[in-house]
């Protein structure tokens, strides 16, 4: 991080993420500067490499300072020594399996047998619907249907329209757009499964914002910072239709209001400003569950390592 007077906080995210609309917000509104800092925003690819996220390339390699990802990966990467760490959730950023209107498909076990895409094995949508599967029904989908790997979320999505799978795992924010067609249907949503597996009606978050630990030891005040801003930036996002219109136009390429408004209310249910002891214990809980029916070869991981999950005071 540049030592300079002005405090500047450097994060990434995919251009296809809906982190992109919150960081727009703040920068708009000032919110950064409010709480004593500047936000810069750099945009990745979607896409993996070295079997990371290109989000969480720029982290390691020290080119930001703040990204999302999933708290799977964030246990991952630690128990690998990658000194990273979670410092507030983001939201229940998950998916659901799409299909198309004339798929046999109708519930989880009608998996067997089928393509299904992904955006790659250790993807949390994946793991989760292995997970489940092995639960509730008995049988691991990655023995008894054959998972399509992607590699990025853009290319899940053609892979769909173009029929080269049965079904995808698509993420939240792309659910809607094949929904509103017609043409596709939702078998089930992931955010189901999880309530399944932790047994609770506890809202636990999937996706969190990521730091470095030097910037933890260093600039806690920049965080701290950011936690202001993203709660500001959140209740706006919550109450404000104008700027969902503004993002539909700056971000969106002018998308049909229908779909907007899909996402606004898909973004609004699914984000969340807090969490607290109970929370983290609710998120120990649900990797506990994954990890009894998943274990490790699913997980990549056998448990969340120290550090993984932080709660700033």
């Amino acid at each position: 991080m540049t030592e300079q007077k002005e405090k500047i906080l450097k994060g990434a995210f995919e251009t296809t993420g809906t982190p992109r609309f919150v960081m727009y917000t703040i920068q708009k509104l000032g919110l950064d500067r409010k709480h004593g800092f500047r936000l810069e925003i750099k945009y990745a690819v979607d896409q993996v490499q070295q079997a990371l996220e290109s989000v969480e390339l720029a982290l390691q390699k020290g080119e930001a300072d703040l990204i999302d990802i999933d708290w799977i990966s964030i246990a991952r990467e630690r128990a690998h020594g990658k000194p990273i760490t979670s410092f507030f959730p983001y939201g229940q950023t998950i998916g659901s399996l799409v299909v198309p209107n004339s798929s046999p498909m109708t519930h989880l076990p009608d998996i067997r047998g089928k393509r299904i895409g992904v955006v790659r094995v250790q993807d949390k949508n994946w793991v989760i619907t292995r997970a489940a599967c092995r639960k509730l029904y008995g049988f691991d989908p990655q023995e008894e249907a054959t998972a399509v790997e992607a590699l990025s979320k853009s290319r899940l999505n053609h892979a769909l329209e173009k029929g080269d799978v049965d079904g995808a795992l698509l993420f939240w924010q792309y659910v809607p757009s094949f929904l509103l067609t017609g043409r596709y249907r939702k078998v089930i949503d992931m955010v189901d499964l999880v309530q399944d597996l932790a047994g609770t009606k506890k809202k636990i978050p999937i996706s969190a914002f990521v730091t470095r630990e030097e910037v933890i030891e260093k600039h806690q005040d920049l965080l701290r910072g950011f936690i202001g801003a993203f709660r500001d930036v959140a209740e706006f996002m919550k109450a404000n239709d104008q700027i969902w219109e503004e993002l539909s136009e700056k971000m969106m390429e002018g998308a049909d209001r229908r779909l907007v408004h899909a996402i606004r209310d898909g973004w609004r249910d699914m984000v969340m400003t807090d969490w607290d002891d109970e929370t983290i214990r609710g998120i120990h809980h649900l990797f506990d569950e994954l990890l009894k029916v998943g274990g490790k070869e699913v997980l990549g991981v056998d448990h969340i390592p120290p550090g993984t999950l932080m709660i700033f005071s």
